[in-house]
């Protein structure tokens, strides 16, 4: 038992590929930048992802120290550290950061994390927006519903108002968004 539980630390440690089951898809430095699918690259592991100590080598930090890395049907921010955290894809790659802040969803809602990764804001808006002058726009009992063709997502219904970077709600809620879009603009020029 102790010598079948010390091949099984060893073998994770060293990379052993058996002990990732999941692909990714990263920026791979050693081939300029170039994203590439790799085998047994990451694995599930106490609910966050542990990516294979090779790929985490490979993968092309920016000035932040952060890499962007798909990962079971998710794009991720990832730390040197491999300290990952799963965040709203737009684009085909991680929403980037506006004001220091990527999205990402929660059972509870929509986030933001700062670029250390740590959760700097949970909401239970069913759908957020990028802050901009501080502000963002948030929905209450929204739908997310796919495009045709599948690529791009609409948000429609629901209630929409803004809130600040602590989360309080400085416009209110009302079913027009258009009337938000337009408050919301004259309050971020203020």
């Amino acid at each position: 038992m102790l010598m079948t539980a010390l091949l099984t630390t060893l073998a994770l440690a060293s990379g052993n590929p058996a002990a990732f089951e999941l692909s990714c898809e990263y920026s791979d430095k050693t081939d300029e930048g170039v994203f590439n699918n790799a085998e047994h690259c990451a694995r599930e592991e106490n609910g966050g992802i542990v990516f294979n100590p090779e790929y985490l080598r490979r993968m092309q930090f920016g000035d932040d120290g952060l890499a962007p890395a798909g990962v079971a049907g998710n794009w991720r921010w990832v730390r040197q550290d491999g300290r990952s955290v799963a965040v709203l894809t737009y684009d085909n790659s991680p929403d980037e950061f506006e004001e220091g802040l990527s999205r990402g969803r929660r059972p509870e809602g929509m986030a933001y994390y700062d670029k250390q990764l740590n959760l700097a804001l949970a909401t239970s808006y069913a759908w957020a927006e990028p802050f901009s002058g501080g502000l963002a726009a948030v929905c209450s009992h929204c739908v997310i519903v796919p495009e045709p063709g599948g690529e791009h997502s609409m948000v429609v219904g629901g209630d929409w108002g803004a809130i600040d970077r602590q989360g309080r709600l400085v416009l209110p809620l009302r079913p027009d968004a258009d009337s938000l879009r337009r408050e919301l603009k004259a309050a971020r020029a203020r």
